[in-house]
Parts: structure tokens; C-alpha cells; sequence
């Protein structure tokens, strides 16, 4: 599954910047004494626009790169639909094929049965259960009958059968290459869904982690960008949707007896609101930031579950396991993620907790953090002279009461953040970082996105055709599309 490269750069670029801007204790690279943590901006104004402008940029690149790729995906999927209607033909110079409705008619009134099954090997053992292939009972029939033919030992009533047939090769031929685009189709639509649905909310967690780590607001730039992340989302799940409901709508057809007009109905349906234009508001860019809810744990359980039952647990294992497992890593990273001045407080508390034991007498575990710092503070203790100290370890003195020793101590327990945090949509829309990130990566959004498209997927795989159309139905996101696939399933599911 491809994953969006800058939610990882974001990750790398935040945890780097975490580590750069932690304060230093210790000897040689910790310096043995400590600054108290100060409210002064991570970056200035000028450094901060040249951070989100460099953002901006690879944004931009990843953005251009993911539209390009969706146009092309959603100019095949017009092809196929095309072709599935006879408007189009497989290849330039070729003639046009005929409709699958009608070619499924004659072929049934032929008295020649088709089915749709998985690609398969020479035993008979499923290559790959995600694409479909039309099979066909002439074609069958000729393969039994090949040595008899070939020797001229076929027998009248067999070269009669096999002249019949032949009539319907071109239909058979027609519908066996609709197929072929169409299960390519399907399949690559919906596990680019699936990934872009992932690939968003890590996205838009990496983008409001960096801001915590930074100290920077969300800005109407942030949501822009957002937002036209979540448009191309979009447009993704009418083209994935489409495509499984078509797919679907064959197998009724074929295996189930169907009417062959449900096919006309999505296809004609689907080429009038294609290409697909999504718009959607800065409100709608908010919600999504968030609405980024509950336990990533428990979604990555849910999805996980999900996609072994889709592909089965030996090909998660091999394809998809660690992509997933790194992806949910990432979120469940951002999910506790400090500020800058956050990991500067906590080490603070540190420092001043070294600072407590040494005045008693040299702690040895102390005295390897914090270095000559220790003995200094010791001194300073049995002799009460503080002017010896460096800055940070005189006002860590003060800070635990002084050198009669009580007071401060240990880091004191900050409760926790859920605690403060304002309300997610009250949150986003104040630009308030804090409140914003509480609620990054607990929830995806595009979870029922990614749990109906692997349903649907599961479905066809299965044959079960009411499925695949009712999970296509579930995330659609065009009326239009949402109606054919409707009055279509009235005409293939009677009962």
C-alpha cells in the first residue's frame, strides 16, 4: 500500500526537533547545568514562515503528484465505463464492442452459460481472489472437443454445436475483456481508497504534531491544505464506489441471474458525474482535524481485522502488515506527543529532582546526569554560599526550597492532558494547537471509507454481488451516483 511520504518527513522532522530543542543535562554533551524553561517562541516570526513555506512547497509536490495520479485512474475508469456501454474501444484502430447488456442477452438466449470467477492457475487454485475473469460454457465445451476437431473425428452434431457457438465468439470476447478492465479497475481503485483514507490522517496528525512540537498555531493555510486533501479523498471513493458497484452489478448479472439494464444504469450514471468535482469549505477541513477521535489502538484492531479478512492472514503478513503496523505507530507517537517547552519542563523537573538529592550528599546516579553540578550544589549546601552555582542550578536551588532542602523535590505529577483539553471543534476552529492535538490520531475518519470498501472487496470475492453494491452504496459520496447504484440494485436484488 503507498503510503504519503511528507506525513513520514513531518514525523522525522518533528522528532528531530524534539531532540534539538530538549535541555541538555550531564557532563560533556549535558553540560552540567541547566537554563529553567523559558516562554520565548521555538522560532521566530521569520524562521516560522520559512518553516511552513518549505512545508507549503513539499506539500504542493506531494499534492501535484497524487492529483496526476488520481486523474489518470479516474480517465481509465471513463474508459472502462466506455467501453462497458460500447462508446469506446479497447484499443485506437479497433472496432467498437458491443454493450454488455445486449451481448449478455443474446449469449443467455443462446442458451450459453457465463460466470464470473477468480483468476486461476493450470490446477484450478485461485492465482490472485482479487481479480475476476469471465468464463464461459463454449468455450469449454471447445476445449473438450479440441483433439476430435483437430483429428476431424468430431461428429456432426458436435461440428454443428461448435458452428452455433462460434456466432457468439465477438460478444463472448467483448464482455471477457469488460471484465478484465473492470476487475483491474475495482481493485486498484479501492486499495488506493483504502491507502488514501490512511494516508490522510497521518497527513493531517504529522501536520498538527509538528505545530505541538513548534509551538506554531494552525493557520487558514493549514486548513487549505486540509482541505484539499480530504477533496481528492473524495473524488477517490466516487471512483473506488463506482467501480465496485459495477463490478458487483456483473456478478448479478452472470452468476445470478440479473437484469442485464442494472449494468446500462450505473455505467450511464457514472459518465454523466464523471469527472468527478468536489468542493468542500474550510468548515468541513476543521471538523475533519477535530473529529480525529478515539483509541488508535482500537481502530488499528478494527482495520487490521479488516484487511486480514479481506486478503487472509498469510498475504497480510507479507504485503501489508508492516506498512500498517508503521503507519499506526506513527499515530499512537503523535497521540502523546510534547511541545518543545513541554519536554523542556520535563527535563527541568528532572534537573531540579538531581539538584534535590545532591544537597544531602554526592547521589551517584545524580551525579552521572548532571556532572560537576552535583558536588557544586553539595558545597553550597554545607557551606549555604550559592555564588559559586551557575545560573540554572542557583535558581533550581530556590525552586526546591532553598538549601534547607525542602520544598520542591521531584517532578510533581501535570495531569493529564485530556483533562484540559478545550473541545475538538471549539479547539480547530480557535486555531488552539493544544486542543487540536489531543484528538489527532485517536480516530480515523476515513475509517468507514476503509472498512466499506474492504467489505465490498470481500464481497466480490466471495460472489456476493447484494454486498459489494450495498458497501458501495455506504461510501459513495455523489447523489447522482448514489441514485444509479440505488435503482440499480432494485432491478437486480427483486426480493
Amino acid at each position: 500500500m503507498r503510503r504519503a511520504a511528507v506525513s513520514f518527513v513531518l514525523l522525522l522532522a518533528s522528532s528531530s526537533l524534539g531532540c534539538a530543542f530538549a535541555m541538555p543535562r550531564g557532563d560533556g554533551s549535558t553540560t552540567g547545568s541547566a537554563a529553567a524553561p523559558a516562554s520565548k517562541p521555538v522560532y521566530t516570526k521569520d524562521e516560522e514562515e520559512k518553516v511552513r513555506q518549505n512545508e507549503r512547497q513539499a506539500y504542493a509536490a506531494a499534492d501535484d503528484a497524487a492529483d496526476q495520479s488520481l486523474d489518470r485512474s479516474e480517465k481509465e475508469t471513463i474508459k472502462t465505463l466506455k467501453l462497458i456501454v460500447g462508446q469506446a474501444s479497447q484499443m485506437p484502430g479497433m472496432p467498437l464492442p458491443e454493450s454488455a447488456s445486449s451481448a449478455l442477452i443474446a449469449i443467455k438466449a443462446a442458451k450459453m452459460k457465463v460466470r464470473l470467477e477468480p483468476v486461476a492457475d493450470g490446477d484450478g487454485n485461485a492465482i490472485n481472489g482479487d481479480f475476476l475473469q469471465l468464463k464461459d460454457s463454449f468455450t469449454d465445451r471447445v476445449m473438450q472437443l479440441q483433439r476430435k476437431l483437430a483429428e476431424g473425428k468430431a461428429s456432426k452434431a458436435e461440428l454443428k454445436e461448435v458452428q452455433q457457438g462460434s456466432k457468439q465468439i465477438m460478444k463472448l470476447n467483448d464482455l471477457r475483456m469488460q471484465v478484465m478492465a473492470l476487475s483491474l479497475q475495482a481493485m486498484g481503485t479501492n486499495n488506493a481508497v483504502q491507502s488514501m483514507s490512511l494516508g490522510t490522517v497521518m497527513r493531517v496528525s504529522g501536520m498538527v504534531r509538528l505545530r505541538k512540537v513548534a509551538e506554531m498555531s494552525l493557520t487558514p493555510e493549514d486548513y487549505a491544505l486540509v482541505k484539499r486533501g480530504l477533496e481528492r479523498q473524495k473524488r477517490a471513493e466516487a471512483i473506488a464506489a463506482t467501480t465496485m458497484a459495477m463490478l458487483a452489478a456483473y456478478q448479478a448479472v452472470i452468476n445470478d441471474n440479473g437484469d442485464p439494464k442494472a449494468i446500462d444504469i450505473i455505467a450511464e450514471g457514472a459518465l454523466k458525474a464523471f469527472p468527478v468535482k468536489v468542493q468542500l469549505t474550510d468548515d468541513d477541513a476543521k471538523q475533519y482535524v477535530s473529529s480525529l477521535g478515539e483509541n488508535v489502538d482500537k481502530v488499528k484492531s478494527r482495520y487490521e481485522a479488516m484487511m486480514r479478512k479481506a486478503h487472509g492472514d498469510a498475504r497480510y503478513e507479507k504485503s501489508f502488515k508492516a506498512g500498517v503496523d508503521a503507519m499506526f505507530a506513527q499515530a499512537s507517537t503523535a497521540q502523546s506527543q510534547k511541545s518543545v517547552a513541554e519536554m523542556a519542563k520535563d527535563n527541568w523537573e528532572k534537573y531540579k529532582a538531581d539538584v534535590q538529592k545532591c544537597k544531602s550528599g554526592i547521589d551517584p546516579a545524580a551525579n552521572d546526569r548532571i556532572g560537576p553540578t552535583c558536588s557544586e550544589v553539595y558545597r553550597a549546601a554545607k557551606t549555604g554560599d550559592t555564588s559559586q552555582l551557575m545560573p540554572g542550578a542557583k535558581k533550581a536551588v530556590e525552586e526546591t526550597g532553598g538549601l534547607g532542602g525542602g520544598g520542591g523535590g521531584a517532578a510533581k505529577g501535570r495531569g493529564s492532558r485530556e483533562a484540559n483539553a478545550l473541545n475538538g471543534v471549539a479547539a480547530a476552529a480557535n486555531g488552539d494547537v493544544d486542543g487540536a492535538f489531543d484528538s489527532a490520531g485517536k480516530m480515523f475518519p476515513g475509517d468507514s471509507t476503509i472498512g466499506a470498501s474492504l467489505q465490498g472487496i470481500q464481497a466480490l470475492r466471495k460472489g456476493d454481488a447484494r454486498g459489494a453494491i450495498s458497501a458501495a452504496l455506504s461510501f459513495v459520496p455523489i447523489p447522482g451516483l448514489k441514485d444509479a447504484f440505488g435503482l440499480a440494485s432494485k432491478l437486480l436484488f427483486k426480493n
